[in-house]
């Protein structure tokens, strides 16, 4: 594998160092066309979803490099062979989870489709669907999820605390009231955080009328489209009093004018970017729960709440989440349905036991009225007998 100086293996090869072929076929493929010519097959990704694919596609090169097979002159519709692939799948498996193997055989999937769109590569696809059907998770995230009042209430307990002030200094309350109002905003929104580090006050966060609204572009998006929900009324008097009291006082930790109007703000008074609040999150639940619950694991909360609570709506997780497509949401409807017939179970078998329970105690009733009319019975015949022995 392409190492530094230093001796450090390199697991992927920048587009920068890709052979020619390779670095002219992904320029074509993200190329804007004019008013005659279309645009290139790639030229429509966000900038994350062609970093992704690039390091992807990078990776395999890198492979190819490491075996010695990396000929500078091949074209990608070339490189990429079915010999290749099943040894870069072989190699990937021997350090990498199911999971992860086969999300890196979607990024070649992804590369080879937009950089040699001229070639069939159903067979590459039919590789890729195999993998995906053995993969399992790298983790169960349901273990980790937490009902949703859980973490807007914790959200809305830390920005209580820092109003309370309890001896803290002006700077710790300001810290805490910035990370509740960013919990509770996460558990109503349910944005991705670079969503959330981007949103800025006045363009991404606006106020219209008595309410907040995050709004975003079509190209602020993951899935390219726009995106715009009101936030509940009862975030407005926390999101002003955070803009007019705690916000500036984070903005005063830079010695330069940084923050602009970004809305969330580091303890160094500059924007915080995404890893920055995803990493925030995570240390606050930890701190606070017990147990991380990531920036991204809002999002299933949010779908796994629906299905719970609102099976019969549990396709609007579409347009809440701001998924492309409906596979996310097929799958929160079949956990939906999972619920929904586990419920049933459950109650049919309590049914069964209720009726058993009604039906055994009514058996003993009937048992004890016999015993009780035999008993009655019996006295009636001896205080016969002895009536009869007094009075002859």
């Amino acid at each position: 594998m392409p190492e530094f100086a230093g001796g450090t293996v390199r697991r992927c090869l920048p587009v920068a160092e890709w052979p020619e072929p390779d670095r002219a076929a992904w320029t074509a493929a993200h190329r804007r066309g004019g008013l005659l010519d279309d645009d290139g097959l790639a030229a429509s990704w966000a900038p994350a979803t062609s970093s992704i694919i690039a390091r992807g596609y990078g990776t395999f090169l890198s492979f190819l490099a490491q075996a010695g097979d990396l000929d500078p002159d091949q074209s990608p519709a070339t490189r990429i062979s079915r010999a290749r692939v099943e040894a870069y799948v072989g190699e990937l498996r021997e350090r990498n989870h199911s999971s992860t193997v086969a999300g890196r055989l979607l990024q070649l999937v992804r590369a080879a489709a937009v950089m040699a769109p001229n070639i069939d590569w159903a067979w590459l696809r039919r590789i890729r669907a195999r993998l995906r059907r053995m993969a399992t998770p790298a983790r169960d995230d349901r273990a980790r999820l937490v009902p949703a009042t859980t973490v807007h209430d914790l959200g809305m307990e830390l920005m209580q605390r820092a109003e309370a002030g309890n001896g803290l200094k002006a700077f710790r309350r300001a810290l805490l009231f910035r990370d509740g109002l960013m919990i509770c905003i996460l558990s109503a929104c349910h944005v991705r955080s670079r969503n959330m580090a981007a949103m800025s006050i006045g363009r991404s966060l606006q106020r219209r009328g008595d309410e907040w609204w995050i709004t975003f572009g079509p190209g602020e998006t993951k899935n390219g489209r726009p995106f715009e929900m009101p936030l509940p009324h009862t975030f407005t008097q926390p999101i002003e009093r955070y803009i007019d009291h705690y916000r500036p006082e984070l903005v005063r930790r830079s010695p330069a004018p940084l923050a602009g109007d970004a809305f969330w703000i580091s303890n160094g008074g500059k924007p915080l970017t995404a890893k920055e609040v995803g990493g925030r999150v995570s240390t606050v639940t930890k701190r606070e729960l017990g147990r991380v619950v990531n920036a991204h694991l809002f999002r299933k909360i949010c779908s796994t709440e629906l299905a719970i609570r609102d099976p019969e709506h549990v396709g609007i997780a579409r347009q809440l989440l701001g998924h492309a497509d409906d596979r996310v949401t097929q799958q929160v409807y079949n956990l939906a349905r999972a619920l929904d017939a586990a419920s049933r179970h459950h109650r049919m078998v309590e049914s069964i036991r209720a009726g058993s329970a009604s039906r055994s105690c009514a058996g003993k009733r009937a048992g004890i009225d016999k015993q009780s009319t035999d008993r009655a019975r019996n006295a009636i015949r001896v205080s016969r007998r002895s009536s009869r022995r007094d009075f002859p």
